[in-house]
């Protein structure tokens, strides 16, 4: 990153001031600015930011989110009780104090008073229940309702209190409350929308820093600055989401200056734009991966010695070279190197030979003829598709690629039972905020497949994971989740892992404050451009 100092020093002996600007690069990827609350002169940076992402939200319901760019736009509308800050210790955000009795059961939240929704509804005890009643109930369908059913009920004990039920003590519940999918909705748009909140800029209410003012679907979707938000405010009136899905067209904008920020670079462009005047490349190890899952539920996919062979076929360290360099690096496990309870696995070697004996054990020497779903939503994913047919086809695996759009993907095949899916092997990325959220909602049996949509199932697994869940020993629940990598990465292969993955974006060199978390979210809430 740029460096750059200016100062002014005043002359004879009226007043002294010194005004300061600096930025450099910080661990998790952003640059900072001096002033107060982390604000910029008004007078000396632009209105609005651009932000080019390659496809556009799917859903703004915090409930139901599940998709690289409806998290990062979520994040921005809406807030959650506790939150981690820019240390990762985790703080109250709508929740002022809280505490857990002698039990573990009855966790108990004092509320932040005088905040209101972006409807102008207040927030309240009453707001905090009626949100979560409606992610508890699994009639709703909600993409996250199955992670949170460990909460048997959510208490108001008056207007500024609250208290959440568990069924037995939770070890992680401090860390699954941090996550998006616990974000507060406006009751009036909960009454109002029911499920379809989050499908319109008028049901997308929250109490966050930024509200949505237009949504033109795969377009533009803006968001303007909440000026009576209770904490921090945003630094720039307008944030502009402008979907550009063609790699060519989003990094020719960039460096036209029609768009100030770029996510999802081309990896035939990352290199070039590194040494572009005007335009800085940011990126940090994340917690996303990039894996291609396995449709379990039919043969030949059920047998483990497939799935493990179809794993040693896969030629990685050529597909990061030549297909996605600088994107990513090799896979060790379950779960990135960023991840507290990550173990090391170790590389899975390229092996056509141990994957044609294991094809040949499982009763396939002739291989056999599947499909490979992919989607151009994720960065070279057509392309990987490509490779990965051609070297299985070297072990004789005939490989049909089929691809989708992402919206399709996700309309179609949420809520699918194991009889009605049927996909082979598809891309997938994953990026859990804790080691509960990497595994359980993708890998724990489910008879639909909001998030599990291979319908992977190991009874082993499950049991472990429902153990670290409860498990209030963190050295203890570290052990069970290391087990569980063992199992999904190796022995019992949901998928194979192609690269864990950088956070990143392109950006002019006028751009200050971008956010690029490990979280794999790209907001800003603090971000600016400079005139």
């Amino acid at each position: 990153m740029k460096s750059k100092f200016s100062f002014l020093i005043l002359l004879i002996a009226i007043m002294l001031t010194v005004i300061g600007c600096s930025s450099g690069e910080k661990a998790n990827g952003k640059t900072e600015s001096n002033g107060e609350n982390g604000n910029s002169d008004s007078s000396e940076i632009k209105e609005k930011l651009v932000f080019a992402p390659n496809t556009d939200a799917q859903s703004l319901d915090p409930h139901f989110a599940n998709d690289h760019t409806s998290h990062q736009i979520v994040d921005m509308i809406y807030n959650r009780l506790i939150n981690y800050d820019k240390d990762n210790n985790i703080v109250g955000e709508l929740a002022e104090e809280w505490e857990v009795d002698e039990a573990g059961t009855t966790w108990t939240f004092k509320l932040k008073e005088g905040i209101k929704f972006h409807d102008g509804e207040d927030f309240n005890a009453r707001a905090v229940k009626t949100s979560f009643d409606r992610l508890l109930n699994l009639d709703n369908g909600l993409v996250h309702s199955a992670d949170y059913q460990f909460i048997t009920d959510v208490e108001v004990i008056d207007d500024f209190t609250v208290a959440f039920i568990t069924k037995e003590p939770y070890g992680l519940f401090e860390e699954l409350m941090t996550v998006l999918a616990t974000a507060i909705i406006s009751p009036k748009a909960i009454e109002e929308y029911g499920n379809d909140v989050g499908k319109t800029l008028e049901s997308s209410i929250g109490t966050g820093p930024y509200k949505i003012t237009e949504w033109k679907k795969d377009q533009i979707l803006t968001l303007e600055r909440n000026d009576d938000y209770f904490g921090t405010k945003g630094v720039t009136k307008i944030i502009e989401y402008r979907t550009i899905p063609e790699d060519a067209t989003r990094v020719m904008a960039l460096e036209a200056g029609e768009v100030d920020v770029i996510q999802q670079i081309p990896a035939q462009d990352l290199a070039r734009l590194e040494n572009v005047d005007g335009i800085e490349v940011v990126k940090e190890p994340s917690i996303g991966q990039r894996q291609f899952r396995f449709d379990v539920s039919k043969k030949p996919l059920s047998d483990v010695k497939v799935r493990q062979a179809i794993s040693y076929a896969i030629d990685r360290a050529t597909i990061i070279e030549k297909v996605v360099p600088g994107i990513g690096y090799l896979p060790t496990s379950a779960m990135p190197p960023v991840m507290p309870d990550y173990i090391d696995l170790g590389e899975i070697p390229y092996d056509p030979e141990k994957s044609k004996q294991l094809l040949t054990e499982a009763g396939y020497p002739d291989g056999f003829k599947t499909k490979i779903t992919t989607t151009s939503r994720y960065l070279q994913g057509v392309e990987l598709a490509e490779v990965i047919s051609d070297q299985l086809r070297q072990v004789g695996i005939e490989a049909e690629i089929n691809v989708m759009e992402w919206g399709d993907i996700v309309d179609e095949w949420s809520g699918l039972t194991a009889d009605e899916f049927d996909q082979g092997i598809f891309i997938m990325g994953t990026g859990g905020t804790n080691s509960d959220r990497q595994l359980r909602p993708i890998y724990y049996t489910a008879e639909t497949n909001e998030r599990n949509y291979g319908f992977y199932s190991n009874a082993e697994f499950d049991k472990i994971i429902m153990e670290a869940l409860t498990e209030l020993d963190a050295e203890k629940r570290r052990k069970l989740y290391q087990r569980a990598q063992e199992i999904v990465y190796k022995e019992d292969p949901a998928a194979f892992w192609l690269h864990d993955q950088y956070s990143m974006v392109a950006q002019r060199d006028n751009v200050k404050n971008v956010d690029i978390s490990k979280f794999s979210l790209i907001t800003f809430k603090e971000a600016y451009v400079e005139k």
